[in-house]
């Protein structure tokens, strides 16, 4: 059996500290960018602190009641390197929310026909949007905890169509 000495013991340990920090100090699983797809395939699209990002999902009025209608805000969060569009206006919203629980109604209805120009979000902006577009409603029908889903559908500088989902729960009083 061979054993090493101290000194063999202490230069092997500081050989193999800098290995171990540099595999440790890869992020596992993270995404840098906001990926896009096409409409015609799965729309789900990672977030991540270097795409575009939604924050501050929550219903209004914030304090929703079993039987009333409400609507989704959210702030989008452009950290892409890019400029992204979207629709904006009274008839259009880029934003939309799935409902994971008996919860929640979603009725259509006939809704507005004007068209909006894109909104345009630059680099390091952020702004407000709310959903659901005209002609479709959210209405609460039971009092409890909700987890949902909130999706932004936007396009990139190039006119490629793109979305980012993030969940989020609320309470239906």
């Amino acid at each position: 059996m061979h054993f090493c000495g101290p000194k063999q013991g202490i230069i092997s340990l500081v050989l193999t500290m800098p290995i171990i920090f540099t595999i440790l100090g890869f992020p596992l699983g993270h995404d840098q960018y906001a990926y896009s797809q096409s409409s015609e395939t799965n729309p789900t699209v990672k977030a991540a602190a270097m795409g575009v990002d939604l924050t501050n999902i929550h219903p209004s009025p914030s304090h929703s009641k079993a039987g009333s209608k409400f609507e989704i805000l959210a702030t989008v969060v452009n950290n892409s390197p890019s400029t992204i569009m979207f629709v904006a206006g009274a008839c259009h919203s880029p934003l939309s929310a799935f409902f994971k629980s008996f919860n929640v109604v979603i009725r259509h209805t006939q809704g507005c026909t004007a068209t909006s120009p894109p909104f345009k979000l630059k680099p390091g902006e952020q702004v407000s949007v709310a959903g659901p577009s005209s002609g479709t409603i959210y209405q609460a029908v039971k009092a409890g905890q909700t987890p949902a889903t909130a999706t932004l559908y936007y396009q990139t500088e190039n006119g490629q169509p793109a979305n980012v989902t993030k969940p989020f729960v609320f309470t239906i009083s």
